[in-house]
């Protein structure tokens, strides 16, 4: 092909290249006008029905016709080179915008009420842009902005650049929607508006809402993370446009606004302070909630898997529906939708109206028919509430304690000061122990999690499958555990459950352990191969992986898979991120026996130093449980010195507790409730507290409880019990698998 000229038009310049296409600067000799002029690879060209499927599409674009919508003016090919010939937009693009900084809300509640006619014009047609992002929202010279590049992301899809391995994705991750990077290919206008949502929250405070080091992490975070709140970022915003970012970018695209126009009108309303009312009574309760809230949502369908190997865990919700959105032909400011009769109520709720205008005008009505003494009397009610709840949070209520099962000392937060309340820029004070805030564990197979008191109770999952490993992800925002053979994801917000990747001909996973600076991870496959990888390097594979696969991800050879002569049983890093402690089971005097080493991965070596071997030839517990059932059922490292080491003595994962010294290889037996049964021990992310599950030895309800490291011993512990249900973990005979989320 001829640079200098294409069909009837003279190429004057480049105006950027993308993996999709190339942008030229032309010139039409016909109109004599500047055009700009796309040029689709000739490779695309050895797709089957490609010219085909590119006509038609480039077509439907051409006949659009929308003022804010870039117009099409001509299509063609020359030596098998298909090219598209658009309108020049000599404004630039919003990303030239974004260099300049964030964008006033006012200019972009004008730019969204043109732009949304022109979406819900192309929906209500079956188009659906599926690429909306700052490249494709251009500017004419007198700064009106426009749609472009319509329909060319579904002909990527159609051609089959959908596989994010060779790094060729349909869309632009950081602006993608759940459902696309899902690969659900019955996408309505929906997914457009949780896009044009993400490039909201990117104008209004300069940076998109998610980012991360590869693109599938971010499409997970997509998937998995609430929404961030954007006036931590732009404190200049009004706190409702909160609300509408969280309603345009729900994981579950019913909850999102029903049109473009409805989304534009949701800006309007915050920007101007003239409440509208969306048709969605869904909608209208997010928008009254408290902006810091995220709305419910609905785990979506796992009917197809997404394209990078991203899969949804088993969920009973129905896809998105594809019926039309409303249509908006003109680019004014949109009217007001019409008021019902009567105001609908919350989800969930039987008092709280929608505050419409005629609901207001009966309230105020209803009000003055009150007598004087009813309206003081209830605003006496109201500020003796109010400082209830004030003293409440600040933690100097006279009745609020922690509930210790019959152990004292009830309350240790007066007592010992060992819960202390933290803000981190957030208006919610949350406890912290030992710096830890959140809690997650196991209960009937599935996960729950509460603050590190326990209140706050959440469950996560619900599908009872056998799950084990919990950890929290390095940004705090999921549950990483393992069921099976798979390595799955659950959000704490959102509660989407993913699987990251499974691994074939692995009946199970046997050991799973995120480094403490998040960038490590030991995998255990097999009875005695442990892969040492990069944490983020776990997303890139495919939904089915073989273990041969972690062996290109790893830093070094020689751990991938480092190989060990006894069973493994867990792995533990050290918080240095180059030690770990590895559970072993070995077999001694025709017994088998579980031991502890201690090896250091800081060097590639075909050798790691052995730092420490714990060996039960010259290391016995002192319960005398050991001798007949020499297992350890949960081992914690506190990351320098010493470990935490359950015995069993029930067969349940309960027995003595044992204290162990890597530096003289001593052990002595910790007693904070009495010698018999701990389980599930764990130290806190910075060693200075111990958390444990305890029963006693009659047996009984079983409590998790925390104490500090520096006193374990004897009659005056501070010992506390996490304020879960009474008889909530009774009958939890399997191992809890506490995780303890450090705080954020």
């Amino acid at each position: 092909m001829d640079l200098q000229r294409i069909g009837r038009y003279d190429i004057k310049s480049l105006i950027g290249q993308g993996g999709m296409s190339t942008v030229y600067l032309g010139y039409d000799p016909r109109s004599q006008r500047e055009v700009a002029i796309k040029i689709l690879p000739p490779y695309y060209l050895h797709a089957p029905k490609f010219r085909e499927r590119f006509e038609r599409e480039a077509l439907m674009i051409a006949l659009l016709e929308h003022p804010a919508i870039v117009p099409v003016y001509d299509m063609g090919e020359e030596d098998g080179q298909p090219y598209i010939v658009m309108r020049y937009m000599s404004g630039g693009s919003l990303s030239d915008k974004l260099k300049r900084g964030p964008i006033a809300l006012r200019d972009c509640m004008e730019m969204y009420l043109r732009l949304a006619p022109a979406l819900d014009t192309a929906h209500a047609r079956g188009v659906i842009h599926r690429d909306v992002k700052p490249d494709n929202l251009l500017f004419d010279k007198y700064d009106n902005v426009f749609l472009s590049d319509f329909g060319l992301a579904r002909l990527r899809e159609t051609i089959g650049f959908a596989n994010i391995s060779d790094g060729s994705i349909m869309g632009t991750p950081a602006y993608m929607s759940p459902e696309q990077i899902q690969g659900d290919r019955e996408l309505d206008g929906r997914s457009d508006i949780y896009s044009m949502g993400i490039v909201l929250y990117q104008m209004l405070c300069g940076s998109v809402p998610f980012t991360g080091t590869t693109a599938a992490s971010v499409m997970m975070m997509h998937l998995v993370n609430p929404v961030p709140q954007i006036v931590d970022q732009n404190k200049t915003l009004p706190p409702g446009i909160q609300g509408v970012l969280e309603i345009a970018l729900a994981k579950n695209s019913k909850d999102r606004f029903e049109s473009a126009a409805e989304f534009a009108r949701a800006i309007q309303a915050v920007t101007t302070g003239v409440q509208r009312r969306p048709s969605n009574p869904t909608i209208q309760a997010t928008l009254n909630s408290h902006p810091s809230k995220p709305p419910t949502l609905v785990m979506p369908s796992e009917e197809t898997a997404p394209p990078n190997g991203l899969q949804l865990a088993e969920t009973t919700a129905s896809p998105p529906s594809s019926t039309s959105l409303p249509v908006s032909s003109a680019p004014e400011p949109l009217p007001d939708l019409p008021e019902p009769e009567e105001s609908p109520s919350l989800p969930g709720s039987t008092s709280s109206p929608v505050l419409s205008p005629q609901w207001l005008r009966t309230a105020m009505a209803r009000i003055s028919t009150v007598p004087t003494w009813g309206l003081m009397l209830a605003f006496i009610v109201i500020i003796l509430l109010s400082l209830t709840i004030i003293l409440r949070i600040l933690g100097v209520f006279p009745f609020s304690s922690i509930t210790n099962s019959g152990l004292p000392p009830s309350n240790p937060q007066a007592q010992s000061g060992v819960i202390t309340q933290t803000t981190s820029g957030s208006a919610n004070l949350s406890p912290t122990v030992g710096h830890a805030d959140k809690l997650a564990f196991l209960k009937s197979s599935d996960i729950w999690v509460s603050n590190v008191d326990g209140t706050g109770l959440v469950q996560l999952t619900s599908n009872g499958e056998k799950k084990s490993n919990l950890h929290w992800s390095p940004d705090g925002q999921s549950v990483v555990y393992t069921s099976a053979n798979c390595l799955n994801l659950a959000g704490l917000f959102t509660h989407q459950q993913l699987t990251l990747t499974c691994f074939s001909g692995v009946p199970s996973i046997i050991a799973f352990d995120i480094s403490p600076d998040g960038q490590k991870v030991a995998l255990g496959l097999t009875e005695s191969e442990l892969y040492l990888v990069p944490y983020a390097k776990l997303f890139i594979l495919r939904q089915e992986s073989h273990p041969e696969d972690l062996a290109s991800l790893a830093q070094c050879s020689y751990y991938a898979p480092y190989k060990t002569t006894q069973t493994l049983k867990g792995a533990h890093w050290s918080l240095e991120n180059n030690r770990l402690a590895i559970l072993l089971t070995t077999l001694v005097a025709g017994v088998l026996r579980d031991e502890v080493s201690v090896i250091d991965v800081g060097q590639c070596s075909s050798a790691p130093v052995l730092v420490k071997d714990i060996s039960p030839t010259y290391f016995l517990f002192t319960s005398s449980a050991y001798f007949d059932h020499p297992e350890i059922s949960s081992l914690s490292w506190e990351g320098d010195a010493q470990l935490l080491v359950n015995g069993d003595a029930n067969e349940a994962g309960f027995g003595d507790l044992q204290l162990v010294d890597l530096t003289d290889s001593r052990s002595r037996q910790l007693a904070p409730l009495g010698a018999c049964c701990y389980r599930d021990a764990h130290w806190s992310p910075d060693g200075t507290y111990l958390f444990y599950a305890y029963q006693p030895e009659a047996g009984g309800d079983i409590h998790l409880y925390y104490t500090p490291a520096t006193q374990l011993n004897g009659s005056d512990n501070p010992i506390a019990s996490l304020a879960l249900p009474q008889g909530f973990l009774t009958g939890s005979l399997d191992s809890l698998e506490p995780a303890l989320r450090t705080a954020q």
